[in-house]
C-alpha cells in the first residue's frame, strides 16, 4: 500500500480529570495514541498526524488545507446547552460538512451528539436528557446490519488489510446521560444509518460512508479513565450506586476493535470534490475558513 497519512485537528470539548489528564494527556492525545496503534496493526504505511485544539477557548484551525479529519471528543456540557462555545461548535460542524466535502468527522458521545443535532436537526433528529437514565460501564453495542455491509464495503477502498471478519457487536465503555432521538429508521438522509443499539440506548451512533462516523460509546476511556472520571462525577451519589457503576468499568471492551473501525472509516477513500449542496448557517465564522 502507499503512504497514507491522516491529519486530525482534535476538538477537545473537555479536559480529562486530572489523574488522567496527568498520566494520558488531553482527550486529543488519547484518540491519537489509539489510533496510532491500531494503524501499526492494520495499517503500517498508515501515519496519523494530530493537532489538539480546545473548543471551549474559540480554538479552531485557521485552515483546513491540511486537515482530513475533524474529531470531536466528549464532554461534560450537554449538546443542546445554551453556551456560546456550543453554537460555535454547531456552527462550525455546519459549514465544514457542508462546504469542505472531502473532510470526514467522527464524533464520540457529546461529539456523536453535536454532530447529530448540528447535520440531522432538519430531518427531526434531536438530542435530549435519555428517559432510560445513566448509561454506565462496559455495554455490548449491537451493530446494525447496514453498517456491517457498509463496514465490508469500505474495506475495500480503505487503507488497511483486509477484514477477516466483520464484527457483529463491540463491548465500549459508556458515561452518558443524554441520547440522539430519531424519530424512525425512515427519518434520516438515504444515505445514513445508524451504527448500531444496546438495550439501554437505540441510537449507538451514526455513519454516512466517507463522510461522518460518531460513537455513543467511548472506545478511547479504559477502566482506568472512566473509574477516574466517575469517581470525580460520581462523587456526591450514593456509595452503593457508585460502587456497582466502578464494578461495571471494570470489564473487558473491545477498544481496539473500535479503534479499527475508526481507522478504516479514516482511510476510505474520499468522495470527489464538489460544490456545496446547502447554504451555510449563520453567515461566515472567524476566523473564515480558508481551504
Amino acid at each position: 500500500m502507499a503512504p497514507t497519512t491522516i491529519r486530525i485537528a482534535m476538538l477537545n470539548a473537555d479536559i480529562p480529570v486530572s489523574n488522567v489528564l496527568s498520566q494520558r494527556g488531553t482527550y486529543g492525545n488519547i484518540f491519537h495514541t489509539l489510533l496510532s496503534q491500531a494503524a501499526s496493526r492494520i495499517s503500517p504505511d498508515t501515519s496519523i498526524i494530530s493537532t489538539d485544539y480546545d473548543v471551549r477557548e474559540g480554538q479552531y484551525p485557521l485552515s483546513l488545507s491540511d486537515v482530513d479529519v475533524i474529531l470531536i471528543t466528549g464532554s461534560a456540557s450537554s449538546a443542546y446547552d445554551n453556551l456560546e462555545w456550543i453554537h460555535r461548535l454547531d456552527d462550525y460542524v455546519y459549514d465544514v460538512y457542508t462546504n469542505y466535502p472531502r473532510i470526514k468527522m467522527f464524533g464520540s458521545c457529546f461529539g456523536h451528539q453535536l454532530i447529530c443535532q448540528s447535520l440531522l436537526r432538519e430531518f427531526g433528529v434531536t438530542v435530549e436528557k435519555d428517559p432510560n437514565g445513566w448509561e454506565l460501564g462496559v455495554k455490548k453495542v449491537e451493530l446494525a446490519d447496514e453498517f456491517i455491509d457498509a463496514l465490508k464495503a469500505s474495506s475495500k477502498t480503505a487503507a488497511c488489510r483486509p477484514l477477516e471478519k466483520a464484527p457483529k457487536s463491540v463491548r465500549l465503555q459508556m458515561v452518558h446521560a443524554d441520547h440522539v432521538n430519531i424519530p424512525s429508521d425512515h427519518t434520516m438522509p438515504s444515505s445514513w444509518t445508524t451504527f448500531g443499539s444496546t438495550k439501554h440506548c437505540r441510537v449507538q451512533g451514526v455513519y454516512q460512508p466517507n463522510r461522518v462516523l460518531t460513537f455513543q460509546g467511548h472506545f478511547e476511556f479504559d477502566r482506568f479513565i472512566n473509574s477516574e472520571t466517575m469517581k470525580v462525577f460520581g462523587a456526591a451519589w450514593d456509595r452503593e450506586v457508585l460502587q456497582q457503576t466502578l464494578e461495571a468499568i471494570d470489564a473487558e471492551d473491545d477498544s481496539r476493535v473500535a479503534a479499527k473501525i475508526v481507522l478504516r472509516f479514516m482511510t476510505e477513500k474520499s468522495p470527489v470534490k464538489g460544490t456545496a449542496t446547502r447554504a451555510v448557517v449563520g453567515g461566515l465564522l472567524t476566523p473564515p475558513l480558508q481551504e
